[in-house]
């Protein structure tokens, strides 16, 4: 049975370490592996979820995109980037955009 739920972390965990002094947390999760046969002959959607912060203002970046590249490897070209306020309200709508996003 392959894994097709997006996850997407409460904002406290994104946050991490960062208002203390540490730094943000990524999260980066896939759809599409299979417990028997892992990632191979199979579609692999990645996505991957984090804070920028820009001057003063937060937001949350997340991104989606296909195969077995990681994030830094994969051809910028095909990387599907979305920018969302940062706030709880954020997080059923990145849900919903990483979901919408086929190859």
């Amino acid at each position: 049975m392959a894994n097709q739920e997006v996850f997407v972390p409460l904002l406290s965990w994104l946050i991490g370490g960062s208002r203390i002094g540490g730094s943000y947390n990524i999260y980066c999760g896939s759809l599409g592996t299979d417990p028997q046969k892992g990632c191979f002959d199979t579609h692999i959607k990645n996505y991957r979820i984090w804070i920028e912060k820009l001057e003063e203002t937060e937001i949350i970046k997340a991104s989606v995109y296909f195969g077995l590249n990681s994030y830094d490897n994969q051809n910028p070209d095909e990387v599907f980037t979305e920018v969302f306020e940062l706030s709880d309200e954020s997080r059923p709508l990145i849900k919903k955009w990483i979901e919408s996003k086929n190859n």
